[in-house]
């Protein structure tokens, strides 16, 4: 029999709402490329370099002058322990390895997250040396410090973020301002936080952050630390 019962909608799937996107606001750079151009000619050269060649997360430890065996020493007591693979999976240890670079030496482990704490900092630069320390990790955690002759000259676990940039030492501060944010100014663009701890790291001790170091197949001659390195001893 024909079926003349009125005919029924078919039924749609309601659409799905439009998920809003959101894309970062391009900042003004205006400033950044005044404090580029203001630079003497020995900074702008080490941003360049340091700003055009990021090397990634971790915490980079510099000493000069100094040997691999002085740095090791000083950093980790007379009876380091040897890293085995197994204690690079675990999240309360890290693990360092050092590496000559001219006069100096360069530390590296790979988190960002073992950084030494300062009187380690300070111990690695006395009897007439100079160490700095530069961080880097997945919170964007950005510590910069240097130490000469046993005393921490600046130290500070966000540089980027100080109240002033007058709290940054005159030696450092123009490269400093590359990256440092003025909570009471307007949100401008500024350069890699990381790059230029480096660049300031590698202006006081003359050492280069090489990437050599990076290096990890093998993993031998890494020793272990934990993490964090000193217990939170400098909150």
């Amino acid at each position: 029999m024909l079926d003349r019962s009125p005919a029924q909608p078919t039924p749609t799937e309601a659409p799905s709402p439009a998920v809003p996107t959101f894309e970062s606001p391009e900042l003004d750079d205006t400033l950044l490329q005044a404090n580029l151009s203001a630079l003497n000619a020995a900074d702008r050269a080490l941003a360049d370099h340091h700003l055009g060649a990021p090397l990634g997360e971790g915490t980079w430890v510099f000493a000069a002058p100094m040997t691999v065996e002085e740095a090791r020493l000083r950093l980790l007591g007379p009876d380091p322990q040897p890293a085995s693979q197994r204690d690079f999976m675990r999240e309360d240890l890290s693990a360092y390895t050092f590496l000559q670079v001219g006069r100096g030496v360069l530390a590296w482990e790979p988190w960002g997250f073992a950084d030494p704490p300062r009187r380690l900092l300070a111990e690695l630069s006395r009897d007439g040396a100079t160490s700095a320390v530069v961080t880097d990790n997945i919170e964007s955690m950005t510590r910069f410090g240097y130490a000469r002759d046993g005393h921490v000259v600046f130290d500070a676990h966000e540089y980027a973020f100080v109240d002033s940039i007058d709290e940054i030492p005159a030696e450092v501060r123009d490269l400093a301002r590359l990256a440092w944010n003025d909570l009471t100014g307007p949100l401008v663009e500024t350069s890699d936080y990381a790059a230029v701890g480096l660049a300031m790291a590698e202006k006081v001790t003359g050492v280069r952050a090489d990437p050599a170091v990076l290096d990890v197949s093998g993993k031998e001659n890494w020793f272990v630390v934990p993490t964090p390195w000193g217990g939170g001893e400098d909150d």
